[in-house]
């Protein structure tokens, strides 16, 4: 039975490769006005031939806009959602694919919120950022970079060695700066060590977390990541919402919200848990202004799921 299970891991992962690499391949051929129209053609079609991805974002949906949201308007979120992930996707290949991933970072328009990052330097604690996978989230760190703000984020590598490697390639492409999650002690320490250098670190705390926090995300608790409110309190750094979102006309903005407070009564675990509350809701709230584009296929609320067997 673990065999066949390895076998089956294996093959999946010899298919996103070979997914990726042909990608890159692809988006080489065309313009970029091409490659989106076709990534619209393929997330259309990913949306009915990805059946377990589909209701899971039609039941994320439902679960969060039911009260509000026709079953007809739900469907028609997810089916944006399935377009903005594709776009966003073959928009990074296209510039990876050719050498010039730097050159992606063009498609930020519009940055808001400058004065708000360079206040929050001055304190010279670094910057914890609050980031989802909403927009173009990989755009962050290299845009950022690119306006001279040194960008790191913690990231668990991946199983697959060799898709790992892939990946490393893009983001050295970005500059982005990656601490290994584990172990947890040395991810602890440089990504203190990095926010004493006067450096963002982004933190994304809209995925569920098996050791995380429980609580309200979308009108529903939820097990939430805590290492944002962990390192504002250890850390002292300002705590900023960062997300590159897209426009009306295609292109994206840089928004860099105002600063979040950051509460504290003495007992650092009750901070962290109230900290995690406020900056999960700050989150919300940007999500809502523009929800297809955040990656609703997350079983953030996987409790309320089970018996609809999503």
């Amino acid at each position: 039975m673990d065999e066949t299970l390895t076998i089956k891991k294996r093959l999946q992962q010899w298919l996103v490769r070979r997914a990726l690499a042909g990608g890159l391949s692809f988006t080489r051929l065309f313009s970029l006005r091409a490659i989106g129209r076709f990534s619209r053609v393929l997330a259309d079609l990913g949306y009915y031939l990805l059946s377990r991805n589909r209701k899971l974002a039609i039941a994320n949906l439902s679960l969060v806009y039911g009260g509000a949201k026709s079953p007809t308007q739900i469907r028609e979120m997810a089916r944006q959602t399935f377009r903005e992930g594709a776009r966003g996707a073959f928009e990074l290949m296209y510039f990876f694919g050719r050498g010039h991933i730097e050159d992606g970072c063009r498609l930020v328009r519009e940055t808001e919120g400058l004065e708000n990052l360079r206040r929050a330097l001055d304190k010279g604690k670094g910057i914890v950022a609050l980031s989802a996978h909403f927009g173009n989230f990989v755009l962050l760190g290299a845009t950022l970079n690119r306006l001279g703000h040194p960008c790191g984020s913690i990231m668990r590598q991946m199983r697959d060695a060799r898709l790992e490697a892939m990946f490393t390639d893009l983001r050295n492409e970005m500059m982005q700066i990656i601490i290994p999650k584990f172990p947890l002690s040395h991810s602890v320490r440089e990504s203190l060590r990095w926010l004493s250098r006067g450096n963002v670190l982004v933190m994304y705390i809209d995925q569920r977390s098996k050791a995380g926090a429980i609580v309200d995300f979308m009108g529903f608790p939820t097990s939430t990541a805590t290492g944002a409110a962990y390192f504002a309190l250890r850390s002292g750094a300002p705590v900023l919402p960062m997300f590159v979102l897209r426009r009306d006309d295609g292109y994206y903005k840089l928004l860099i919200g105002p600063e979040v407070a950051v509460v504290t009564t003495g007992a650092f675990k009750t901070d962290v848990d109230i900290n995690t509350a406020r900056f999960a809701k700050v989150v919300e709230e940007y999500i809502r202004q523009r929800p297809t584009q955040w990656f609703w296929f997350d079983r953030r609320w996987k409790q309320f799921h089970k018996k609809k067997g999503v």
